[in-house]
Parts: C-alpha cells; structure tokens; sequence
C-alpha cells in the first residue's frame, strides 16, 4: 500500500541538471526508469536528491513550533518516472514499457509541487476543530471524503520570468499515523499530501521561480529555488 508519509533522503544525485524537461524523449525515459531501479527498496529507499526543495521536519518527533508542513517535493516528468519506477518495484510490479510510456504522455507539460502535511490537532480534536475553522472560513467540503485539516488547504501560486499562475488543490488523504510529542507521549494525526499542478508547455524550463501557499490553518510558505537545478 503506498503511504503519504515524507521519508527525507537527501542524498546528492550524481550528475547536474540543465533544465526541466516538459516533454520527455525515449531515452529521458530510459534514464528515469534506471535511476528508480537503482533505488534499493529495502535498504535506502527512495533518494528524494534535489527534488526535496524544502525540509521541515524529518521524523515523526513533533517539535516544539514544528510547522504542520513536512516537506514540498518539486515532482518534474522525469522526477515522477523515477518515482513511479521505485514504487512498482517496491509493490513487486515492475515497471513496464507500455506503462512508462502511458505515465509519460500523461506527465508531459506537466510540473506539480508535492507537499507532505500532518495535522496541527491529535485525532480525537480533529473534529472539534474542523468545526471551529468552518465557522470561520465556510469552505465547500467534499461529503463523501473525511472532514480534516486538509480541507482548508488554498490554491498555490508559481511565479516564473515575471507571471504568476495558480493551481488548485489536490488531496490525497487523510490518512492517519502516529507521532510523539516532546514529552515523549505518543499522539494519532491525520496526515496527508496536497498537490498543485501547473501546466509547463509554455513556460520557460530553466531559471528562479517563487512558489507560494498557506497551510490550513493560514501559514503562508514562499518557497524560492531555480528551474536550472532540476531535469
């Protein structure tokens, strides 16, 4: 079963990118598929590299002030290959050609902002507090899906040679683990992943770019890094 959960490998990718790839040709492909072969499923895990952009917190220790953000991941066609690759192999279902190719085609212009997220509240607050937020801030709630702190999530911005373009959210979860307070007491949250997508076909592939969101409970994230450090 694939999890949300953010395991923080930041080993160095050999190699340097130039510039991110929108479309990718037969041998881009190729070349992601080995890097997530490469991937010991056992042993290291997925190695996130560069495409981890930002880090916050790196276990499932909740710090004092520990934001509720966990870590954004710059998720390029090529990045998402890889980890598609990794996942299949950890799931015992390689990888196939026809697969890799269908991925591809889907991916392609396509360049989405991973961003891993745990609830500020325990599990048995949630609700209390979802209540509290609402009353605030009426949101359309999904009523097939799980009331949670994921619901207050906002659109993103990309800002990029100049223009600024937005995405809507996207949310994977809740789902829900366990954590350990300062104390040493063990706490149940909700956690989960919100996407922002943003269409690439006509945007430049290299150069810096300021990515902007607030977390549920209205925390604004600027997150500046450089197209050029990625493929």
């Amino acid at each position: 079963m694939r999890t949300p959960i953010l395991t923080l490998l930041v080993l160095a990718l050999i190699g340097s990118a130039e510039a991110i790839i929108p479309n990718l040709s037969a041998a881009d492909i190729a070349q992601a598929r080995r890097d997530g072969d490469a991937m010991n499923v056992k042993d290291s895990g997925y190695v996130l590299g560069n495409y981890l952009i930002k880090a916050y917190n790196e276990d499932v220790i909740l710090r004092p002030n520990t934001p509720e953000i966990d870590g954004i991941v710059l998720a390029t066609p090529f990045e998402k290959i890889r980890y598609e690759t990794y996942l299949s192999n950890l799931e015992g279902k390689p990888m196939t050609d026809a697969r890799a190719g269908t991925l591809a085609s889907t991916l392609a212009g396509k360049l989405t902002f991973r961003v891993y997220s745990h609830s500020p509240f325990a599990v048995d607050d949630e609700e209390e507090q979802w209540q509290l937020a609402y009353q605030a801030d009426k949101i359309v709630a999904n009523p097939d899906k799980q009331k949670s702190y994921l619901d207050f999530f906002k659109p993103a911005t990309l800002t990029i040679a100049g223009k600024t373009y937005t995405a809507k959210p996207v949310v994977d979860g809740p789902y829900r683990d366990n954590f350990t307070l300062p104390s040493g007491e063990a706490t149940s949250r909700n956690l989960g992943v919100v996407f922002y997508t943003f269409d690439i076909k006509n945007l430049p592939t290299k150069g810096a770019f300021t990515f902007k969101f607030d977390d549920s409970r209205g925390k604004a994230y600027d997150i500046k890094s450089d197209l050029s450090s990625y493929r």
